[in-house]
């Protein structure tokens, strides 16, 4: 389930980046709505089920998944959530690489015991991750595309995107390291603040929404808003 959600959501974006321009009003709706979906995911459910299964700490672990998704914005230059700086046709490595960091880290508190071992935290974290992945799968191949790098490269670059995530999953499955399921969640969701907030601040022009963007991001918060609370009744 996790690998199929996973690498279809980034398959789908990538697809997507044929018919749908990165400068287009269409994937920065796409985007402002991934984003709002992932923040209201966080605070709705998984920031209140973190808390309550983890231990005191998890503040701080909070803390350092937000400092280390600051380092990863060094390298990725912000590609996470919505820019991609491209000098000529030369692929941007570095930036690739804070992407799979990213991605990684981001996978690590899902395994087949579920978040925290509950099933349905998993479904809904879940779908906010696989969310967040398809307007960057969408970005990165677009971009790359109008950088005329070679199709067997964006191949290979979309793939290790797609990959990344589940094997941050899979990483957790051994028993030395699910122990730890409280802190890992809680660096995920420092990463994942960081990356939602700066997506609904960096979607708006002068910090102002337009209507169609605004209903776009009610939208995305109010349906995580639904999904926590249909799971937990």
């Amino acid at each position: 389930m996790i690998w199929t959600a996973l690498i279809l959501s980034v398959g789908f974006g990538a697809g997507a980046a044929w018919v749908i321009p990165t400068d287009s009003k269409t994937f920065k709706y796409l985007l402002a709505f991934s984003g709002a979906f992932l923040f209201g995911t966080l605070l709705t459910h998984m920031i209140p089920e973190v808390f309550h299964d983890g231990a005191m700490t998890v503040g701080w672990w909070i803390m350092l998944g937000f400092g280390v998704q600051l380092m990863l914005d060094y390298l990725s230059e912000g590609l996470e959530h919505g820019h991609f700086h491209l000098h000529g046709k030369a692929v941007p490595w570095l930036a690739i690489l804070g992407l799979l960091l990213h991605a990684f880290i981001e996978g690590m508190p899902l395994n087949h015991n579920g978040v925290l071992g509950h099933d349905h935290s998993q479904g809904t974290f879940l779908w906010a991750i696989a969310l967040h992945k398809l307007p960057i799968a969408l970005l990165v191949t677009g971009a790359l595309r109008k950088a005329q790098v070679p199709l067997q490269t964006i191949g290979f670059i979309v793939l290790l995107f797609a990959l990344a995530t589940p094997l941050g999953a899979k990483l957790t499955n051994a028993s030395t390291i699910a122990e730890y399921a409280p802190q890992m969640l809680a660096v995920a969701i420092g990463l994942l603040l960081h990356v939602s907030t700066t997506i609904l601040f960096e979607s708006s022009q002068n910090h102002q929404f337009n209507l169609i963007k605004l209903i776009f991001v009610i939208t995305g918060m109010a349906l995580a808003a639904w999904m926590s609370t249909s799971l937990n009744l």
